[in-house]
């Protein structure tokens, strides 16, 4: 059951990491349109939650919400394309981790299935 837990806690994350990924593009995208307001993802706090109330993981899904109050720019656009550059970099960082740790426990399996690593 803990295997369980920890895979269907690696996948929402991936979701999550690929969700923020297409995000942090879209600011990228209109980093020089007036008027434009980044996105960004709230997850790993209702992750939390979901993991300390014993909820399904699998139901808690990433939500996109718009940073309205600040402005980068004098044409009202607050997307700062350097820190969405760190952001998405970091973003990559994860999503590789998580994948190679799903690739570990995955790894295990088949050890004690075929006795040997794919």
């Amino acid at each position: 059951m803990v295997d369980k837990t920890i895979l269907d806690t690696i996948e929402a994350a991936l979701n999550a990491a690929e969700l923020r990924h297409k995000v942090y593009s879209a600011n990228i995208a209109n980093v020089d349109t007036p008027g434009y307001k980044k996105y960004r993802i709230s997850f790993e706090e209702k992750l939390q939650d979901a993991l300390k109330n014993n909820n399904d993981l699998l139901e808690v899904q990433p939500e996109i919400f718009r940073i309205t109050q600040t402005s980068f720019r004098n044409d009202g656009n607050n997307v700062n394309l350097d820190e969405e550059i760190v952001l998405m970099n970091q973003n990559t960082l994860k999503y590789q981790a998580l994948s190679q740790l799903a690739q570990w426990f995955f790894d295990r399996y088949y050890t004690v299935i075929g006795g040997r690593r794919r």
